[in-house]
């Protein structure tokens, strides 16, 4: 399905086939956009590891601090000249490092956060970082279907229907007199959480990062 065959299916669901609308094509494309997110966010559905924008970084001397791609949702892998780098935590590093955030050399750890990572040591050289990583889709939809209307979705054609319930959730929570449903609105959302799975808890997964084992020693 292309945005165009959504915004048909949402159409033909809905009953919201003459005009006026209650829904807008821009809304449902929002509404695609955000089930696209949520379902990526949720079951990690696109794995990446050959994007360049997302897989790639170029380190700087003396750096330690790298942004990953926005539509980045979890590093699963980062490697350094094809080694693989240790994850690890602030915590753990200092439990068993005094100084190690000053220290320069070949890279050997990683620590990740939401939005970047930093390499443990700082690398004392420019190199290629190569990252496998789930993300999102690399760019949201333009809400003009005149832009977007034949345009592809990157997961896979098996999650396409299961958008749906997202798209309907989100269109019964619109603040309009004719549009609004909670009660649809939650059995909808009910419908697509059994497709993908709760949406992950941002505060667990930071107690998680913070939790990595302490080292035994260090070896520089």
């Amino acid at each position: 399905m292309n945005v165009n065959d959504f915004i048909a299916r949402f159409r033909s669901d809905l009953d919201d086939a003459e005009l006026p609308y209650l829904w807008s094509d821009a809304d449902i494309i929002r509404y695609l956009n955000s089930a696209i997110k949520e379902a990526c966010e949720r079951a990690l559905l696109i794995e990446d590891r050959t994007t360049i924008d997302a897989c790639r970084l170029r380190t700087v001397v003396g750096r330690a601090d790298y942004d990953l791609h926005p539509s980045v949702i979890k590093v699963k892998r980062v490697a350094f000249r094809g080694r693989a780098l240790e994850e690890t935590s602030i915590e753990a590093m200092d439990s068993a490092c005094s100084g190690w955030e000053s220290r320069l050399g070949e890279p050997r750890k990683f620590i990740g956060s939401d939005r970047s990572i930093r390499l443990v040591p700082k690398p004392s050289m420019s190199e290629i970082i190569t990252l496998i990583v789930y993300r999102t889709q690399l760019d949201e939809f333009d809400t003009d279907p005149l832009r977007s209307g034949d345009d592809d979705l990157e997961i896979g054609s098996i999650y396409h229907e299961r958008l749906l319930p997202w798209m309907y959730c989100l269109a019964y929570r619109k603040h309009d007199s004719e549009a609004l449903d909670k009660g649809k609105a939650l059995e909808y959302e009910a419908t697509f959480e059994r497709s993908f799975g709760v949406r992950p808890d941002a505060n667990v997964q930071r107690k998680h990062r913070d939790r990595r084992p302490p080292l035994i020693q260090s070896a520089w």
